[in-house]
Order: C-alpha cells, then sequence, then structure tokens
C-alpha cells in the first residue's frame, strides 16, 4: 500500500509539473499547404512569401487566439529580448513560460555546429512583435488555414505561432521544426543556376547557327 501510495504521489507531481507547460507539438507553421501534410520537418520561405499555413488543435478552455511571433535578428543587444530579458515577459505573457530560450532561438538563425545548415544570418538579440490573428478552432495537416505573413516581411525573420486560451494563458507554442526563415532554399538557387545556364546555352547556340 505504501508502495502505490508514493508512486501514485510521483504521478502526480510529474503530472503537475508538467501541466503549465505549453504544448509545442500542437500548432504548427507550414511555408506551403503540402508542406503541412504529415509535418515534414524543418521549413523555410522562398524570399518574396507573403503567406503560410498553420494547423493543429485548439486547447480548452476555448475560444484559442492564434497569434503569429515575427522575431527580427538585431546585431549586436540591442534587441527587445536579449540576454536581459525573456521573450513572453517582452511580449506581455505569462513568464513562467520559458520556450523558447535566447540561445536557441540565434542558433535556429544561424545555423552551423550543432545547429544545422549555416543560414549567413547572425544575430546576438531579436526585435519581437506578436500579431493576433483571431479565434483559432483547430485544423488538421491536410487542410490547414492559410493567413498573410503579419509585419514586413524580411529576409532572416523568424516566425512562430502560438495560441492563448481563454484565460490568456499561452497554451501551445510551435516548435523550432516549424519556424521559418525567409532565405533563399538552396534547392530553388540551383534550380535558377541551371536555368540560366540552359537560357546562356540557347542563346549561344541561336547566334552560332545564325
Amino acid at each position: 500500500m505504501k508502495k502505490l501510495l508514493i508512486v501514485a504521489v510521483v504521478m502526480l507531481a510529474f503530472c503537475m509539473a508538467n501541466g503549465g507547460a505549453a504544448k509545442a507539438d500542437d500548432i504548427h507553421l507550414c511555408a506551403t499547404a503540402a508542406a503541412c501534410t504529415g509535418n515534414s520537418g524543418s521549413l523555410q520561405f522562398v524570399s518574396g512569401a507573403t503567406s503560410a499555413f498553420v494547423y493543429g488543435k485548439d486547447i480548452s478552455p476555448t475560444p484559442d487566439t492564434l497569434f503569429i511571433l515575427v522575431l527580427t535578428p538585431v546585431a549586436d543587444n540591442s534587441g527587445n529580448w536579449n540576454n536581459g530579458t525573456n521573450l513572453w515577459q517582452v511580449l506581455g505573457e505569462s513568464p513562467t513560460q520559458t520556450y523558447p530560450n535566447l540561445n536557441a532561438a540565434i542558433c535556429n538563425l544561424a545555423g552551423g555546429p550543432g545547429c544545422g545548415t549555416p543560414t549567413g544570418f547572425s544575430a546576438q538579440s531579436f526585435n519581437v512583435q506578436d500579431f493576433p490573428l483571431g479565434t483559432f478552432s483547430g485544423a488538421m495537416d491536410t487542410s490547414p488555414l492559410s493567413f498573410a505573413l503579419p509585419g514586413s516581411p524580411t529576409a532572416g525573420n523568424i516566425y512562430m505561432a502560438f495560441l492563448e486560451d481563454n484565460n490568456g494563458k499561452v497554451v501551445a507554442v510551435s516548435p523550432w521544426s516549424s519556424s521559418l526563415l525567409n532565405v533563399p532554399e538552396p534547392s530553388s538557387l540551383v534550380l535558377l543556376g541551371v536555368g540560366l545556364l540552359g537560357l546562356a546555352g540557347l542563346a549561344g547556340r541561336k547566334l552560332i547557327t545564325a
């Protein structure tokens, strides 16, 4: 009986410790509707993108409000989210929420050893701003909701999504695997290069036959 009581206390403590954390698997961003299906992993915008897609669960107590978070990199420590501030406090949200932290955001932005493919961008801090998109009632990955990117999309910006429940509490945050960098994809650059070479070849052939 004593052993069962100990197990019950441990389980209750675990549930209480994790009950207040925003869930990262309940909201996701995608660059395209097709990319949402199956949540294919790290996703990037192509430069000039003005829209994106979101899917995920609604969280009780409803209604939930969907927010898009824009992180604009800053070269020095002068951004409003810096090594002396907490992201959620800057946004006026619950200070108990700790994900994501600044080092993870900088790592995600720059890439490199332990951080993924290098992107050519770097930062010491970010200017952050959130934009409410209205009530969110959930959406399947096979039929995500489209939305216009808020603010002024700029190369290097990172976008995340989060949900506030009916009490104004952050209950879901999109994972870094769904954060989006507004940079050209390497595959797009390769295709562009091949296309330009092809056009150059055709132009040369016309000059020779002329």
